[in-house]
């Protein structure tokens, strides 16, 4: 069990139904396949055997456990990225309930991550727009579009029939046409954390009730070629129910089995929303409201037994690099100094041990 992945670089395009995660990166299916690879290898690499035995099961498992496993695997390259002496420790409890030990100095703390939402039930975009994509794709090549950016898709509704290629395509093609790579770089690196409010960098192509929206980004490296990705879809626009009920359960538990003196950290990510860091859902989800509608300083009673929240937008394969990470602390409780860095905004793949995908 010293690696992960059997490679098989074989490319037969977009993932196919009951294909799991890992036999898709395995055949190299999508661009940059490897990096994600080989960053996983190595922080798989790291881990103690019997974590590994735990981590190799579910990342070759179905895609709810793939992105559990792959948001420890994050948590624990950021825990040993920011020198903690020692970043795991298997803690198991009676319902299996494990959590990250980080010390550094004469500080300590325990991390628990968790995605929340995958209970919202796979979201996969129909024959039709997978057709729109690869019709874009076809369009790019055959007018010989100079793909100078990344552009990334998002789908909303349902698509339900065919479309033309050169319908489909024009939205895009004019916004590659009236940018250039420079401006889309020059935007992106001053206002790394905001992307996707950069109207002008971004399009949509609207039929019926289905949206399909392209925003640019930069490659990740000059080298690089620009490319096409697959929609993400939104499953929650309100994610704070989602965001409080699973707070709320890893709070009983740490008053249940954990230590009085420790400190718990709960690291959280939203699975399949389109959670762009909305500080209402975070502020709904942690704070009791007043009977005037206005959120209160002080956190539900519920969720006082977590010394602080590490809020993480998306995880899902390639977002690391525009994904944003938020320690929002407790009022009522203390927390590590060594901690304080993350109080401000970061990056995810900055603090995940580098460029997590390039």
């Amino acid at each position: 069990m010293n690696t992960v992945f059997d490679r098989k670089p074989v490319r037969r395009g977009a993932a196919t139904k009951g294909e799991k995660t890992h036999e898709f990166l395995e055949r190299d299916g999508r661009p940059g396949a490897v990096p994600f690879m080989d960053w996983i290898e190595h922080w798989y690499s790291q881990l103690p055997p019997t974590k590994q035995r735990d981590i190799w099961g579910r990342l070759r498992s179905d895609i709810k456990q793939f992105t559990s496993a792959y948001f420890e695997l994050q948590m624990f390259a950021m825990l040993r990225t920011m020198e903690y002496e020692k970043s795991w420790s298997r803690n198991w409890q009676p319902d299996g309930t494990s959590h990250f030990l980080a010390r550094r100095g004469g500080e300590k703390f325990y991390l628990e991550a968790t995605v929340c939402g995958q209970d919202a039930g796979d979201l996969q975009g129909t024959g039709h727009e997978e057709d729109a994509v690869e019709k874009i794709r076809s369009a790019f090549k055959d007018a010989r579009i100079d793909l100078h950016s990344h552009l990334w898709l998002e789908a909303e509704g349902d698509l339900n029939q065919t479309l033309a290629k050169n319908w489909i395509a024009k939205p895009f093609i004019d916004l590659l046409g009236r940018t250039t790579a420079a401006e889309v770089q020059e935007s992106y690196e001053s206002n790394p954390y905001k992307h996707w409010y950069r109207t002008e960098y971004r399009e949509e192509f609207k039929c019926d009730d289905w949206t399909l929206k392209g925003i640019l980004e930069p490659k990740f490296s000059e080298d690089s070629a620009g490319h096409v990705w697959e929609p993400a879809r939104s499953a929650m626009g309100d994610a704070s129910e989602a965001i409080r009920t699973s707070l709320a359960e890893k709070a009983r538990k740490w008053r249940r089995m954990g230590p009085s003196d420790g400190i718990l950290v709960v690291a959280i990510s939203i699975c399949h929303s389109q959670f762009f860091w909305n500080e209402g859902d975070e502020t709904r989800a942690i704070a009791e409201v007043s009977s005037s509608g206005n959120p209160k300083e002080s956190w539900r009673d519920e969720l006082k037994a977590i010394n602080g929240i590490l809020f993480v937008e998306n995880i899902s394969l390639g977002y690391e690099q525009v994904t944003r990470v938020r320690l929002v602390p407790n009022p009522d409780r203390c927390l590590p100094e060594s901690l304080a860095p993350l109080m401000t905004e970061n990056r995810l793949a900055i603090l995940a041990g580098g460029e997590v995908a390039v």
